[in-house]
């Protein structure tokens, strides 16, 4: 799974960049709008085969969110994004549980020069995971009333922008959320805390699919 996500970024990276024209002329310049925003829909995958380690599987329905950006430089720009998505959780010993899941972060966007088919759009930046069950039963334990957690993100990815004109386009992304768990110095309380991250140190993966339409100004 992991090896395929990895291929997938790069082929999204270098295709785009494979068609562009020989001496290719880059129209970006600083008169071109520099707000952009993108209202989007996606899947999320949910570390799914870490939540096996502590007896749940956690599933999100389609994501729905909206990315604000503003270009610096031609190539540069900075971009604030959240997404929600309801959770369905199975967990041993309880059965079906409902939640929610909010995703934010702030990234770093390159911006390639433009080819004759599209242009590519690098992302890189930090945020957070706050996700939120309603009680169930975890190792053996019940969790009363809604049971949430903050966990930060590192949030790597690419896209691709096809222009219908000068204020408006097409957007497809491909991104890996990742978590970086470290072993806890304490047990957690599991009567009001939560985390996806198991006990002993791992890095955990969330890939997150998604196109819209973007909007310049």
């Amino acid at each position: 799974m992991k090896t395929a996500w990895s291929l997938g970024l790069l082929i999204l990276i270098s295709a785009p960049l494979a068609a562009q024209e020989p001496g290719a002329r880059d129209t970006g310049n600083d008169e071109d709008p520099r707000w952009f925003l993108t209202a989007y829909a996606g899947s999320l995958g949910v570390a799914d085969d870490e939540l096996d380690e502590v007896g749940m599987t956690t599933d999100a329905s389609a994501m729905f969110g909206a990315r604000l950006g503003y270009r610096f430089h031609p190539h540069w720009g900075f971009e604030a994004s959240y997404g929600y998505a309801s959770l369905d959780a199975t967990s041993d010993g309880f059965g079906d549980v409902d939640g929610r899941l909010h995703l934010y972060h702030g990234d770093i966007v390159f911006l390639a020069p433009d080819s004759s088919r599209a242009r590519v759009a690098i992302t890189a930046g930090v945020g957070a995971m706050r996700y939120a069950y309603d009680e169930f039963e975890r190792r053996g334990v019940l969790l009363q009333g809604e049971s949430w957690a903050h966990e930060m993100v590192i949030s790597l990815g690419a896209g691709l922008i096809v222009d219908l004109g000068e204020h408006a386009g097409l957007r497809v992304d491909a991104r890996d959320h990742v978590q970086f768990c470290s072993a806890e110095s304490e047990p957690i309380d599991e009567t009001h805390d939560f985390s996806h991250c198991p006990l002993d140190d791992t890095v955990l993966h969330n890939p997150e699919f998604s196109g819209g339409v973007l909007v310049r100004f």
